[in-house]
């Protein structure tokens, strides 16, 4: 596909899906956020409203009044739900990602594509930060911050929250796919009471109560295996070993109608959300962020998810392409459709910003 033919299409889902369900005192800050930070890759806040607006210090007035805008950044949400890409049916692949003393809680759509869309973002401090006398300010600033945060909700409400906000927004509960770190007890009895679907991946040495004694989940006789957990009624299921995957998954769900190879493959593409967040620090640069403040990093990952999900929904694209017949030499559709929005750099993606 041709790089104008990725403009045209960018800028027809633009007017035509996103900024219709935008207030229209806020369409030409989603305009210019888009161009600037959603599509483009990371120099600094400044460095990038510069590039996209002929006057540099209007380019900067706009990206101030942008990152004071809240409501505005909550709002982006709802305007990813206008491109109607998570279902009921959809693997919806949660995880964090931390960014410099920050982290952000992601939900991404799996395509089974190689990259999934993000769809769910919420931020807040990360929990790790350094506490040694001698850090720089920077760290002491970002750890104070930390710390007050996390007086008024813990690290685990922070992402019961966030996920119950992702069900409120969608209006219904799409199948929750997590890592190991999420298995804890407000997270899993939150998921049962709603009666959301999910699939989280437990550690070997993790106890469950089976056959009436607590037993290590690599010590199951089953490869499913029904068992006790929180006082609730679980499935662990053990992934086949193999040369790419030495140790197996035990994969802790309350879905009882699929058959084990489906929830084995349904695991298997949750590694779609670690591959976005590699092409999202290093195709669109956001490891060069230096953020200190948690609604700030929820904007611009916001903007890059609505700048992903575009490109996806333009490009249409069906697998990645090896080059060369290496195996390890594969090119995702991502890194496939950002190269060719660039090589039109000349060209305005849309108009009115």
């Amino acid at each position: 596909m041709s790089s104008p033919s990725i403009v045209r299409g960018i800028r027809s889902r633009i007017q035509n899906q996103l900024l219709p369900g935008v207030p229209i005192r806020w369409q030409k800050q989603l305009s210019f956020g888009l161009q600037a930070y959603g599509l483009r890759a990371f120099q600094s806040a400044s460095g990038n409203a510069r590039m996209v607006v002929a006057n540099a210090h209007t380019g900067l007035r706009k990206a101030e009044r942008m990152f004071q805008n809240t409501a505005f950044t909550d709002r982006l949400g709802d305007v990813f739900d206008q491109l109607a890409l998570v279902k009921p049916s959809s693997y919806v692949n949660v995880d964090h990602s931390d960014m410099h003393g920050l982290t952000a809680l992601v939900g991404a759509v799996q395509t089974r594509k190689g990259r999934a869309l993000p769809c769910m973002v919420e931020t807040t401090y990360a929990h790790h930060i350094p506490a040694h006398a001698d850090a720089a300010p920077h760290w002491k600033k970002l750890r104070a911050a930390m710390q007050a945060a996390r007086r008024q909700q813990s690290f685990t409400e922070h992402t019961v929250t966030g996920l119950q906000s992702l069900a409120d927004r969608l209006g219904f509960w799409p199948r929750l796919v997590f890592d190991r770190g999420f298995g804890n007890k407000s997270i899993v009895t939150h998921l049962v009471a709603a009666n959301a679907t999910f699939y989280i991946r437990l550690k070997a040495g993790r106890y469950v109560e089976c056959d009436g004694e607590a037993t290590e989940v690599k010590a199951l006789t089953e490869r499913d295996a029904t068992v006790q957990l929180y006082g609730l009624t679980l499935r662990v299921i053990r992934s086949p070993k193999s040369r790419r995957a030495k140790e197996p998954w035990y994969i802790l769900t309350n879905d009882f109608k699929s058959s084990r190879h489906k929830i084995v493959q349904i695991y298997y593409h949750r590694f779609e959300i670690e591959e976005t967040f590699r092409d999202i620090k290093h195709i669109f640069e956001y490891k060069r962020t230096r953020l200190t403040k948690p609604t700030n990093l929820k904007l611009i990952l916001w903007l890059v998810s609505l700048g992903i999900a575009l490109l996806y929904l333009v490009t249409k694209p069906t697998k990645q392409t090896v080059q060369h017949g290496h195996p390890k030499k594969y090119t995702s559709w991502l890194r496939q459709a950002y190269e060719q929005l660039q090589q039109d750099s000349g060209q305005m993606i849309w108009g009115g910003v």
